[in-house]
């Protein structure tokens, strides 16, 4: 499912001493089956405008033949949101059920998903996000804050929807469990075919899977594009850049190219390799 900002515009309080810009005059192209990120503060409300949680002040969002403007009727709403899987992490209630095992099947409910084996699907669909048979009868409002996001992503996934929108989603997250997620999300994409779009105010956290990235800044669009862009200057201006990219920069001063390497991993190889 393509996506298509057209000069979309979301303002609060438009013209009072209150007014607040999340998005000013933002138009571009998300195309199916891609992984991007939106790097900002703020940006939650890019999935509450794709899912029609909210609706843009001026512009269109075009998702295949949906148009969402401020005005227009949406005759097929729920066909729209049963598509797209929004992980909305910065919720202050997040969930609606005493046990991780009815939230999932309300999700699933709610979304009219019905596998052959319920039981089964939602233990998979725990698997899928790291977490055992062991959270079912768990109260999901007791969990630690990553083991939530946890299960707000088993509860989208258990519907299988096409797009997954994933709202600060790593934010906080210990290294093992991004490194894990990454890979998750580049299965998504790779096997299934999913287009994911990542919220997100450090890109630190999408540094190495991530196919294109949008800067956010007061509403407006900064910098865009590719790997290429971790080496704009003007990037330490909007967000945190990771040690790697600054440890590129230096090697390359000294007259050496690593700047294909992204996986810090695989750099130290390579520099091992170089040294023997």
């Amino acid at each position: 499912m393509e996506i298509i900002f057209n000069k979309l515009e979301y303002i609060e309080n438009k013209s009072s001493s209150l007014q607040k810009i999340y998005l000013n005059e933002l138009s571009l192209i998300i195309e199916s089956g891609s992984i991007v990120s939106f790097i900002g503060d703020d940006l939650s409300i890019i999935g509450k405008l794709i899912t029609v949680l909210k609706r843009p002040t001026k512009g269109e969002i075009k998702i295949d033949d949906v148009v969402i403007k401020r005005t227009t009727h949406i005759n097929n709403v729920k066909y729209l949101r049963k598509n797209i899987g929004f992980v909305y992490c910065t919720s202050e209630k997040k969930f609606l059920c005493k046990t991780v095992k009815s939230e999932i099947e309300k999700v699933m409910k709610n979304y009219e998903y019905r596998p052959k084996n319920v039981s089964k699907h939602i233990v998979d669909s725990l698997k899928m996000v790291g977490l055992s048979a062991d959270y079912l009868d768990l109260n999901p409002e007791d969990l630690s804050t990553t083991e939530q996001n946890k299960v707000l992503l088993a509860c989208v996934l258990s519907y299988n929807p096409q797009i997954l929108i994933l709202d600060y989603f790593l934010k906080g997250m210990s290294y093992k469990d991004k490194e894990y997620f990454k890979k998750i999300f580049l299965k998504l994409k790779n096997k299934f075919d999913k287009t994911i779009i990542v919220l997100d105010n450090d890109i630190s956290n999408t540094f190495d899977f991530v196919e294109k990235n949008y800067i956010i800044d007061h509403g407006k669009l900064k910098i865009s594009g590719g790997r290429e862009i971790y080496y704009n200057d003007n990037l330490y201006k909007y967000t945190k850049v990771p040690p790697i990219v600054d440890f590129i920069k230096y090697v390359k001063k000294q007259g050496h190219n690593i700047s294909e390497y992204t996986d810090i991993k695989e750099l130290i190889k390579e520099l091992y390799r170089n040294v023997k």
